[in-house]
């Protein structure tokens, strides 16, 4: 098939040379012909059609690995996972092992201990030889250990150190230590524990899958030559215009009330619910750019998809005339993130831990409150699968849930309607049953979104008043990311900002972009929080983020 690339000649982006040698690497070509869904009017069935300008995924040669910067540069002692790693290289030497004990077990002549400091889910095995040494050890304690490594002659490890010298640097004492080694759920160690909870194994391991996300999605988006800039947390608009916002003011504001004028910034400022209108700035000027960046949302809501406080991934595109291509570069990048994470080992280290888990917690699955260790893998699979994702319209999408809804397949508590947004359980049913994994839902009635999204321009739409927009729907989760293409011609931006009731003197420099050298542009957003629940297969979004802040909870 002929191809030409989306962007430029050596596609959308280029491998980062981070990367194992084994890795094949996804990269994005444009196809003169693809496919989408498309509803059949009234079946509630679905065929694929073929549509122009849907970008295809195909893969490039494999890249060099990068080389590991040496511990004797970091002037950090050698991690528990760099030894463990490290294996027969250090047979006989003298190594250091920093950690927290994990367990302690004395005998009359021996006694063994295991040691974690959290860089993997595996602890090293400390054997005592003369085990007067292991006496001030107890869970939970952090130590110094220094002695000789060795080959290990017994079972479930390779390699032990035989312990020479033992300090003790923080005492624990084990009866009133929180973290027992039975299972303790994550509801239960958030309420009670908030700050310790982050040692057991179940929620290190979620830490570690966070900081590889961060990692592949810089990753992605440096090799895709986007810009990574740091817009405002506060601001002086809603970008939603929602009104769920935060207002920034000063104790002495608060203490006496004063004019406009004579706040602190000189207006009403908040705590941005959104970096979109900044990034577009900042895309005028080097056309690609994103952020990762914490937002924040005064919703008075309880349930377990919102937050406060979270962290929102955004991205501008400059020179972006149609939404298919959107849609590309949100899909590439979360399967691009995926891939990164198997490869560089952090999806084995964390079903590594799950399984240790598993194994503390005898199979008592119940007690876990997340979803089985299989079907998590499979939805690795689709995450990180060549196949395209499917796209449906939004009034198509309605279509499909009436049918579902007429033939007895569903009931929601809500009838879906063309002229309502679709809830969280629409959502869940499309993905799950319609599209079976994820799908793009695009094209919604414009009094639905923002002001700031392009009206569709298509003469004889079935349904008018459209805009160009869509949302990214995962089964079990429902929407992951929202996006769209955004309105580039200023007078018509002015009667939206109108109609929305927007002041245009709050954005007015927003308005200002389309007046000198404006250009077709989209993106995108994504709820991070809520990727990291769908990879590691737990349902209360308070579970993935250190200190959770929502409604009359704010705790460390």
């Amino acid at each position: 098939m002929t191809t030409r690339p989306l962007v430029r000649p050596r596609g959308l982006w280029r491998p980062a040379l981070v990367r194992p040698s084994s890795q094949r690497w996804l990269r994005l070509d444009w196809p003169q012909t693809a496919a989408s869904a498309r509803v059949l009017p009234g079946s509630g069935r679905a065929q694929l059609q073929p549509c122009a300008g849907r970008a295809a995924l195909s893969t490039a040669a494999p890249v060099e690995p990068a080389s590991k910067v040496p511990s004797e540069y970091t002037a950090l002692p050698r991690t528990v996972g760099d030894l463990l790693a490290a294996g027969a290289d250090l047979v006989g030497s003298k190594v250091v092992v920093h950690g927290w004990v994990r367990t302690v077990r004395r005998q009359k002549r021996i006694a063994f201990a295991a040691v974690s400091d959290g860089s993997t889910s595996q602890a090293a095995q400390i054997v005592f030889l003369q085990p007067e040494l292991a006496q001030g050890l107890s869970m939970g304690a952090s130590v110094r250990i220094a002695g000789s490594w060795v080959a290990s002659t017994g079972a479930g490890q390779s390699y032990e150190l035989q312990a020479e010298t033992v300090d003790v640097l923080g005492e624990c004492d084990p009866e009133t230590f929180p973290l027992q080694k039975k299972f303790q759920n994550m509801e239960t160690m958030r309420r009670t524990v908030p700050a310790l909870r982050w040692r057991s194994m179940q929620m290190s391991s979620i830490l570690q899958m966070r900081s590889s996300a961060m990692a592949g999605l810089t990753n992605y988006f440096n090799s895709a030559d986007f810009v990574q800039t740091s817009p405002p947390v506060i601001t002086g608009s809603d970008c939603e215009g929602a009104g769920e916002v935060f207002e920034v003011t000063t104790s002495e504001d608060r203490a006496r009330p004063a004019a406009d004028d004579e706040l602190f910034f000189g207006k009403q400022t908040y705590l941005t619910v959104s970096t979109q209108l900044h990034l577009e700035a900042l895309a005028m000027a080097v056309s690609r750019v994103w952020t990762l960046a914490p937002t924040f949302r005064a919703e008075k809501s309880l349930t377990n998809r919102h937050l406060s406080e979270f962290w929102m991934l955004e991205a501008e595109m400059a020179f972006t005339e149609d939404l298919d291509s959107v849609l590309t570069v949100a899909e590439s990048m979360i399967k691009s993130t995926v891939g990164y994470m198997r490869e560089t080992g952090a999806a084995d280290r964390f079903f590594e831990t799950r399984a240790l888990v598993d194994k503390l917690n005898k199979g008592d699955h119940a007690a876990r409150e997340d979803i089985d260790t299989a079907e998590l893998r499979a939805r690795w699979d689709v995450l990180s699968s060549p196949e395209r994702w499917p796209q449906i319209t939004f009034h198509d999408a309605v279509d499909v849930l009436q049918q579902a809804v007429a033939d007895g397949k569903v009931e929601f508590p809500v009838p879906p309607r063309h002229n309502e947004a679709i809830g969280s359980k629409h959502e869940k049913w499309l993905a799950k049953h319609w599209a079976k994994g994820p799908v793009f839902v695009t094209h919604y009635p414009a009094h639905l979104k923002p002001f700031y999204m392009l009206p569709t321009a298509a003469p004889g739409r079935q349904y008018e008043n459209t805009v160009e927009c869509f949302d990214l729907l995962l089964p079990d989760l429902g929407e992951l990311i929202g996006g769209s293409l955004r309105e580039s011609d200023a007078g018509r931006l002015e009667e939206a900002v109108a109609a929305a009731g927007i002041r245009p003197d709050d954005i007015s420099w927003y308005i200002d972009l389309r007046r000198w050298g404006t250009v077709p542009h989209g993106g995108f957003g994504m709820g991070f929080e809520r990727l990291l629940c769908y990879l590691a297969g737990v349902e209360n979004v308070r579970e993935v983020i250190a200190f959770p802040r929502w409604t009359q909870h704010c705790v460390c």
